[in-house]
């Protein structure tokens, strides 16, 4: 079996021209769910919860419009498509 780091990289779809540059952190967010709401007699009423804190990464390597970040912490789990902004 293959033995690593345990660390994790990712691939953005923002670089350079962004701003990004090595050594920028951003965080991590998933989107909040939009759920049932309970406080309205119309069940057909739903709100949308706010956005979670996923994790922090730090931009290692900067492109034109992509870069890669190694993730330095996790609260969740990360999944394709979360979003990341500047803490």
């Amino acid at each position: 079996h293959a033995k690593g780091s345990g660390a994790l990289s990712l691939v953005l779809d923002r670089g350079e021209r962004d701003g990004l540059k090595p050594g920028t952190v951003l965080r991590i967010e998933q989107r909040g769910e939009t759920v049932r709401d309970l406080v309205t007699p119309d069940t057909r009423d739903t709100v949308t919860l706010p956005d979670e804190e996923a994790g922090v990464l730090m931009v290692f390597r900067t492109f034109d419009h992509v870069s890669f970040a190694l993730v330095m912490n996790t609260t969740r789990a990360i999944h394709v498509l979360d979003r990341v902004r500047h803490p």
